[in-house]
């Protein structure tokens, strides 16, 4: 039988415990106690930080109520913050060409770790790092 049909329910609960002595039973009940301590401490918790989170949002919609700010205008800010974001990042062009084991033509842009089929192009081949360099090789 589960434990927690036993646990709630009375009868089955009375005869489960039939065979123990009442001190055993009070450890039981300061556990149980003890758990139901901990878990109203964490719904406690859990309730107040909901509530400063439900605050938090009413006094944001007030703010944006007051200054005719909808939450299109907040999503588009969001959109454009990303799109700088964007434009900002640099494309860097490859600074290394190599050929990996199975012919593939690879290149690298020198930042980062080192890829793997660069490094095992490098021992395979005897060279250095430098004469795989794009502007030396003239592609």
């Amino acid at each position: 039988m589960d434990f927690l049909s036993v646990l709630t329910n009375g009868r089955l609960l009375k005869s489960a415990v039939a065979d123990l002595t009442s001190s055993e039973i009070q450890d039981i009940i300061q556990k149980l106690q003890k758990i139901h301590d901990e878990k109203k401490i964490d719904e406690e918790l859990s309730e107040k930080v909901r509530k400063e989170r439900q605050e938090a949002l009413n006094a944001i919609k007030a703010i944006m109520a007051q200054n005719n700010i909808s939450a299109t205008d907040l999503s588009m800010l969001a959109e454009s913050a990303e799109s700088e974001k964007q434009i900002r990042r640099r494309v860097v062009p490859p600074k290394y060409k190599f050929t990996d084991e199975n012919g593939n033509v690879l290149t690298w842009t020198g930042q980062g770790r080192t890829p793997l089929s660069f490094r095992e192009c490098i021992k395979r081949e005897g060279k250095s790092m430098d004469d795989y360099l794009i502007n030396h090789n003239n592609d």
